[in-house]
C-alpha cells in the first residue's frame, strides 16, 4: 500500500500519523511499518493497523475494505489528506473503522463516530493513567516522607536518650564519687582516732548496730511528707557513708579483696541505688509512696547485713583472768 519510498511527503505523512497515534490515541506501540513487514499497512501496533492515503481524491471503499481485511481483529484507521467518498464513509461507519483526515500542515481531525470514540477512550484512559500514576507517587512520597520523619524522630530520640544517658552517668559518677569522698574522710578520722583510743573502731561499730534510724525510715516510708523523706533519706545516706567509712578503717589492704569485704562494698553501692531511687533520683515527677516504701524497705535489708558485715570485724574482749594471792614468805 505505501508508497513512502517513491514519495517524501507521503513519508511525512505517515510520521504525523504515527505521532497522532501515539500522543492523541494513546497507542504508544504504533510504529511506521517497513515493506517487508507489511506492505498493505501503513501504521501496526498491538491492537491497532492503519494505512496514510496521501492523494488529492477522496479515499473510496475499495481502499476501506482493504483496510478491513489487513486489518484483522484489531482497531482499524484511515488517515486521508483529501476525506472520503460518501459511501465510504457509510460502509466505514458500519464496519467501526476510524476516519481521520489531515493537512500538509500537520493537523489532523476525527472524521467520524469511530473515529471520535478513539480519540475520547485514549482521553479517558489517557487520564486514569495520569491519576492512577499521580495516586502511585503521591503515595509514595508520602511514604517517604513519613519513613524519613520517622527515621528523624528516631535519630533525635536516640540523640537525646544517649545524652540523658550521659548526664545519668555522669551524675551517677559523680555521686559515686562524693560517697568515695566521705568514706575516705570518714576512715581518716577513725584511724586518728584509733591512735588515741584504742578501742574508737569497735565503739563506732557498736553506735551503727545499735543505731535504729534506718528501721525506723523504712517503717515510717509512707507517712512522711516530701521534706521529712528528703531528709530522712540524707541522713540514712550518711549513716552509709559512715559504715563506709569504718569499712574501709577496719579492713586491711591486704583484704579488700575477701569476699567479707566484697560483700559490704556490694551491699552499700545497693543502698546508695535505692537511696537514689526513692529520692527521684533521674525520674521526671513525683516517687510514689509505695516505691518509696519498697526501695527503703530494701535499704534497711542492705543495713542489716552490712552490719553483719561489720560486727564480725569487732575486736572480742580480752577478759582479766584473776591470779591467786602469793604469799611471801
Amino acid at each position: 500500500m505505501s508508497t513512502a519510498g517513491r514519495n517524501p511527503a507521503w513519508r511525512e505523512a505517515e510520521r504525523l500519523a504515527e505521532r497522532h497515534a501515539r500522543v492523541v490515541l494513546a497507542r504508544l506501540d504504533v510504529r511506521v511499518t517497513s515493506e517487508p513487514d507489511d506492505p498493505q499497512l501503513d501504521l501496526v501496533g498491538a491492537d491497532f493497523a492503519a494505512i496514510v492515503v496521501h492523494e488529492r481524491l477522496p479515499v473510496t471503499r475499495e481502499t476501506l475494505e482493504r483496510l478491513h481485511h489487513h486489518a484483522g481483529g484489531r482497531t482499524a484507521a484511515c488517515y486521508a489528506r483529501a476525506g472520503y467518498a460518501k459511501t465510504a464513509t457509510l460502509w466505514a461507519e458500519e464496519r467501526r473503522i476510524a476516519l481521520f483526515g489531515y493537512t500538509d500542515a500537520g493537523h489532523t481531525a476525527a472524521m467520524n463516530t469511530a473515529a471520535h470514540e478513539l480519540v475520547t477512550r485514549a482521553q479517558t484512559d489517557s487520564e486514569q493513567r495520569v491519576r492512577t500514576a499521580v495516586e502511585v507517587v503521591t503515595r509514595h512520597a508520602v511514604q517517604m516522607r513519613e519513613e524519613a520523619e520517622r527515621r528523624d524522630r528516631e535519630a533525635r530520640a536516640a540523640a537525646l536518650r544517649e545524652q540523658e544517658d550521659g548526664r545519668r552517668r555522669s551524675r551517677a559518677r559523680r555521686r559515686q564519687r562524693e560517697h568515695d569522698e566521705a568514706a575516705l574522710s570518714r576512715s581518716m578520722v577513725l584511724l586518728l582516732e584509733a591512735q588515741l583510743r584504742p578501742g574508737a573502731l569497735d565503739v563506732a561499730i557498736q553506735r551503727l548496730a545499735l543505731s535504729p534510724v534506718v528501721e525506723t525510715v523504712a517503717d515510717t516510708a509512707p507517712r512522711l511528707s516530701l521534706s521529712e523523706r528528703a531528709h530522712a533519706i540524707d541522713i540514712v545516706r550518711w549513716l552509709f557513708d559512715e559504715a563506709a567509712g569504718v569499712l574501709e578503717a577496719t579492713t586491711p589492704r591486704s583484704e579488700q579483696e575477701t569476699p567479707h569485704y566484697r560483700a559490704a562494698r556490694l551491699m552499700i553501692q545497693r543502698a546508695h541505688v535505692a537511696l537514689d531511687a526513692a529520692d527521684g533520683q533521674d525520674v521526671a515527677g513525683h516517687v510514689s509512696p509505695d516505691e518509696v516504701a519498697e526501695q527503703l524497705t530494701y535499704v534497711d535489708r542492705c543495713w542489716r547485713g552490712l552490719l553483719g558485715e561489720l560486727v564480725k570485724s569487732v575486736t572480742p574482749p580480752v577478759h582479766e583472768i584473776p591470779r591467786p594471792r602469793v604469799s611471801v614468805g
